[in-house]
């Protein structure tokens, strides 16, 4: 926590002056190192420091800004592919065993529709076999005189 110290006030707790003097940021390349910034904090503000110490505050907040904001972006980035994965995962999977039922249905129907076909050509024999026997025995009947 950073607490603003107003002259003529005390701080409420000695943490707070620890915690002002505390900087967390990765150290980029190019610019001054930890140890130098240390120095400058250490050192009495005049108001010419305090415009530089503000400065280098401001760029270390904005690396912590821009790595949290780095982090939640590939975290955020990471979870929609997650779950666009698995989704998709999961509609290919019941798809597939909808495919699956589908296929095993049309095969039943076709070894149905089969057995249909051969029962109705069994039917169309034996109908023909009916029509062209004789159904009634030539009977001869003699007249009586």
């Amino acid at each position: 926590m950073m607490a603003d110290l107003v002259s003529g006030e005390a701080s409420e707790s000695d943490e707070e002056l620890q915690d002002k003097n505390k900087i967390f940021a990765a150290e980029v390349s190019g610019e001054a190192s930890e140890e130098d910034d240390e120095d400058i904090y250490e050192q009495r503000r005049s108001s010419n420091q305090v415009n530089s110490t503000a400065s280098i505050y401001r760029n270390n907040l904005l690396q912590r800004k821009l790595i949290e904001n780095n982090i939640a972006i590939w975290r955020s980035l990471t979870a929609f592919t997650r779950s666009f994965v698995l989704n998709a995962s999961k509609q290919l999977v019941t798809t597939d065993q909808m495919l699956i039922k589908s296929q095993l249905s049309l095969q039943s129907a076709h070894t149905s529709l089969q057995q249909a076909q051969k029962n109705a050509q069994d039917l169309q024999t034996r109908v023909a076999a009916v029509i062209t026997s004789n159904f009634l025995p030539h009977i001869n009947i003699q007249k009586a005189t």
